[in-house]
């Protein structure tokens, strides 16, 4: 085997393997020269690496960017399941508020309600998906297990970066949904109503649920 091919070969089981072990998590963008400077290698081999890994399927190609770690398509089993796993997660975090008497600090949430809102108007998915994802990662502020954090994290942005079409399109259709629980969830906290936040959460789960069934 001649010495490119194998400078190939070792870029490509090395990114493959930061792939299937989510060192390289979906939606990160990984580039040549800093894969190059990282394994010590031209950029070349690491070039027909990142060909081979976009023809299975792991990787998107972006020009001038690099690559973006592709994210896995789920079905909607699996967007349901998420969504389960979500309002299990997040019941226990308002529980431990609740027992904690966490004095929850809300302005930011009620400002990030207030920018998702705005966009449900332009409905645009891809912002909309942004901010929601840092109003749960604000929400989310007070959890002191840092894996059960990262573990939330990880499965709503599974979601927001999906592939499926139909999945794309209920999200788009729950936007309105959202800001409305959202707006309650904030007014609930602010209060210390954390009984009420938990009710509140299963509501929008399943409201959530009904629109993937449902479509509407």
């Amino acid at each position: 085997m001649s010495k490119p091919k194998k400078l190939e070969d070792a870029a490509y089981q090395y990114s493959k393997d930061q792939i299937l072990t989510k060192q390289w998590l979906p939606q990160t963008h990984i580039t040549e020269i800093g894969l190059s400077k990282k394994l010590g290698i031209s950029r070349t081999p690491i070039r027909q690496a990142f060909l081979r890994l976009e023809e299975e399927g792991y990787i998107v190609i972006e020009q001038n960017k690099g690559i973006r770690i592709r994210e896995n398509q789920i079905s909607l089993q699996g967007f349901q399941e998420r969504l389960e796993f979500m309002e299990l997660i997040l019941i226990d975090y308002l529980h431990f508020l609740q027992i904690k008497e966490i004095q929850f600090d809300t302005d930011s949430l009620e400002k990030l309600v207030d920018q998702i809102r705005q966009l449900t108007d332009v409905k645009e998915l891809g912002k909309f998906s942004v901010v929601e994802f840092e109003y749960w990662k604000t929400f989310y502020r007070y959890a002191k297990n840092r894996y059960t954090t990262a573990l939330f994290l990880d499965t709503f942005r599974s979601i927001k970066g999906q592939t499926n079409e139909e999945i794309n399109e209920y999200m788009q259709l729950s936007q309105l949904t959202k800001v409305k629980h959202f707006n309650q969830i904030v007014i609930f906290l602010k209060n210390g109503e954390y009984a009420l936040a938990r009710k509140e959460v299963r509501i929008l789960i399943n409201q959530l649920s009904l629109i993937t069934i449902q479509g509407i």
